[in-house]
């Protein structure tokens, strides 16, 4: 083992891979131990593409920000018995284009007027932490291809517990977002997303899955409760519009935490299972949504709703809603507004639809 003293972090490689080097092989991936009191980001700069931070247990006062290729940050657990991620008691200036975020993994060239991305950063993958607290973001990703963010925990943390922005090709799974202000996970700014949201649990936020201005998504066997909605997809008026998303599996259950209006949100949000709205060509099946209760424009089941209104976006052209089962929602267990082509609803299992006769077998 080589002790870099003037970060104080181990580095090992194994004699295997030592030999392979002096081989004339590629230089082997290296794995950097970071222990509480020592600096992340010094591992971080020290890294190249290829290489592994592994964080200690115990708590970091730290926000960390990669802009490297193939990066992997692995903690020790993601419970609070195992790597957590705080705040810094003196926060300073970060090139993050996210402020107050936990770890920021950001592309490593972008317009400097215009933020949009030039060069996106390849294949990082964050897991088996957890991040708690933050003023912005949990976990933020910006310009990433190849993002993975697999058993992190994101606790009550100001804006989104885990996210990704103007991203292609993310996994988020076996995640954990609890108590976060905006939404548990977001996927955002992406036309060719490509991205899937699985096996997480989303409670306490005011969305638990929130896909915008986003195609290509695929959200399956997730469980969100206690969230203002559980699942959204929304086309917020900016180009592109949003869906092509697959929403499949999942369990919304008792999502009816009140969330006032705000800057980002402009009604009040309560008791929506799945929503939504101005999503086109998007597919909604197999999921199990229950007791999802408000007298809000989200409330019921599984809502689907015009966002010309609203949101300045489109109606729900061409989207099914197709073997769900749905059953104690309010006002009711399937609501649509009527609006779009082509929106079909097939054997989907409730009891109550607005308007009438949607649920397989009823004429409610």
């Amino acid at each position: 083992m080589t002790i870099i003293s003037a970060i104080g972090i181990g580095v090992t490689m194994s004699t295997a891979g030592a030999a392979a080097a002096f081989a004339g092989a590629a230089t082997p991936a290296r794995t950097f131990v970071v222990h509480p009191g020592q600096s992340i980001q010094a591992a971080i700069n020290k890294a190249s593409p290829g290489d592994t931070i592994v964080l200690r247990a115990g708590v970091y006062h730290q926000s960390v920000l990669i802009r490297k290729d193939k990066i992997t940050l692995r903690g020790s657990g993601e419970s609070a018995k195992g790597t957590v991620l705080r705040p810094p008691a003196k926060p300073g200036k970060s090139q993050c284009v996210f402020p107050g975020t936990g770890i920021c993994i950001l592309a490593k060239s972008l317009n400097p007027k215009t933020g949009v991305v030039r060069t996106p950063v390849y294949d990082d993958t964050i897991t088996n932490l957890r991040v708690t607290g933050f003023q912005g973001s949990g976990v933020f990703g910006f310009g990433t291809y190849g993002l993975t963010v697999t058993r992190v925990s994101a606790i009550n943390d100001g804006e989104y517990g885990i996210s990704r922005f103007e991203s292609t090709a993310s996994l988020f799974a076996n995640d954990l977002a609890v108590g976060n202000h905006e939404a548990g996970f977001y996927v955002g700014d992406s036309p060719n997303a490509a991205t899937v949201v699985r096996n997480d649990r989303a409670s306490g936020n005011e969305f638990g899955i929130f896909v915008r201005h986003a195609r290509g998504v695929t959200v399956t066997g997730n469980r969100v409760t206690g969230n203002c909605e559980g699942i959204l997809v929304l086309d917020d008026g900016q180009h592109g519009g949003a869906g092509n998303a697959l929403i499949e599996h999942n369990r919304a259950v008792s999502n009816n935490k009140f969330c006032k209006k705000n800057e980002e949100t402009p009604v009040d949000v309560k008791g929506g299972g799945i929503l939504l709205l101005g999503a086109t060509q998007t597919t909604v099946s197999h999921n199990s949504v229950a007791g999802n209760r408000g007298s809000q424009f989200n409330s019921g089941g599984i809502v689907v709703l015009s966002a010309k209104q609203l949101a300045h976006g489109s109606n729900p052209d061409f989207d099914i809603i197709v073997a769900n089962t749905a059953f104690r929602n309010r006002p009711a267990d399937l609501r649509w507004d009527g609006t779009g082509r082509g929106v079909r609803f097939l054997r989907n299992h409730c009891t109550k639809s607005i308007p009438g006769g949607l649920c397989h077998g009823a004429s409610s």
